[in-house]
């Protein structure tokens, strides 16, 4: 079978594949490097800022203590002044004094409450710049993740969707030059399994309507063969001869050369039946079909004509050449030595032949009609003058 399935231009299905996974793993990379580009930055501001604002904080820390220090030294000195000359002092110094001491106490307050303030401000700068690097790793972690998660993800449509497809496509090429072997593979896809299924069961179908195809055309022709074939004589039938006549004239016509026609009848062979019976007359034509096919050539066509009539066609063969192969028809027939007591003619079973050769030109359309009317009207001839004889066509002699 010539394989005429057109083929469509595209992209397979494992080549789309690759260039989906190609296009998303491209953006992926672009994506990975920019979130990660950012949280870098976002993680390395976030250290430096914790950095520059804790080594800020212990500077001030350091002068706040400092500070602190020597104003707890001013108000023990105050203190222990104002306690030596607690009787000889003024009362307006007195009251200056303890207006002095009232200011360092609010200052010493005010230090120590900032104290707390720096530490929770450096204690939220240190759990960002944490969580940015915990971020940055997370990220990291998130888009291995992805990544695998893609490459499974084609691994998984290339074994469960892009090679039952492509085993679905081999089975249905197999299928379209009638080479079909091996069913399709199963798909975990629902989908896809029912469609190797059904092309399973499509294989299998046009596995048994091939070999019932086959059986049929091979009944086909034998009954062909059967039909062209005489039940009773084995020679071929008349729409043999007919079928044939026209070739070889159609041959004949085209390549210039004669054909011939040897047309036999059975003398008296109403006689035959009517004295031995339709058995013995069965017998007697296959008999003389029989001698009648021994006599002729390797090219030539025996075919029962009708009743106890046979015909012979020669392809190639002149009036002479027609005219020797009768005679040796007569001497098969003859050999046969078939007992005929009813006939005037002889003993035996005798045969007239009318033979005729023509070689048909080229405006001669019909399909060897005239030679079959030729080469009848020599059977009449022989038949009229006696039996037993042989007559050809133009000729006067016997």
């Amino acid at each position: 079978m010539s394989d005429t399935t057109e083929r469509v231009s595209g992209m397979g299905i494992r080549a789309y594949l690759a260039l989906g996974l190609t296009v998303m793993a491209l953006l992926f990379t672009a994506s990975f490097f920019y979130f990660m580009s950012m949280t870098r930055e976002m993680s390395v501001a976030g250290t430096k800022t914790y950095g520059a604002f804790m080594a800020l904080a212990e500077t001030r820390k350091k002068a706040d203590t400092t500070l602190q220090e020597r104003l707890h030294e001013t108000r023990a000195a105050l203190t222990a002044a104002r306690q030596s000359d607690g009787d000889t002092t003024p009362v307006v110094e007195a009251a200056l004094v303890d207006a002095s001491l009232a200011k360092l106490e609010a200052g010493i307050a005010e230090i120590a409450a900032r104290q707390p303030a720096t530490d929770d401000m450096l204690l939220q700068l240190q759990r960002t710049a944490t969580l940015a690097h915990q971020f940055e790793n997370s990220l990291l972690l998130g888009f291995l993740l992805l990544g695998a998660g893609l490459v499974t993800l084609f691994g998984l449509l290339r074994l469960h969707l892009a090679r039952p497809l492509q085993g679905i496509m081999a089975f249905l090429n197999q299928l379209g030059t009638g080479a079909a072997s091996q069913p399709p593979r199963r798909s975990f896809i629902i989908e896809l399994g029912n469609i190797a299924a059904s092309l399973e069961n499509l294989g299998t179908y046009l596995s048994l309507a091939t070999v019932r195809s086959q059986k049929l055309a091979s009944e086909h022709d034998h009954f062909q063969k059967m039909s062209l074939v005489d039940g009773l004589t084995g020679v071929g039938n008349r729409r043999a001869f007919d079928e044939k006549l026209r070739v070889l004239w159609a041959q004949a016509r085209e390549n210039h050369s004669p054909v011939a026609l040897i047309m036999l009848d059975v003398d008296t062979f109403k006689r035959y039946n009517d004295s031995l019976g339709h058995q013995a007359g069965d017998q007697c034509l296959r008999r003389v079909a029989a001698a009648m096919s021994r006599a002729a050539r390797a090219t030539d066509t025996c075919a029962r004509y009708g009743g106890e009539e046979f015909a012979l066609l020669l392809p190639g063969a002149d009036a002479a050449t027609a005219q020797a192969v009768a005679a040796r028809v007569h001497k098969e027939v003859a050999r046969e030595q078939l007992p005929h007591p009813a006939s005037p003619v002889s003993a035996f079973v005798t045969v007239s032949l009318g033979v005729s050769s023509i070689a048909p030109t080229a405006d001669q359309q019909e399909e060897g009609q005239l030679l079959v009317r030729q080469t009848d009207s020599a059977l009449y001839q022989a038949k009229a003058a006696g039996r037993n004889r042989t007559c050809v066509f133009g000729q006067n002699r016997s």
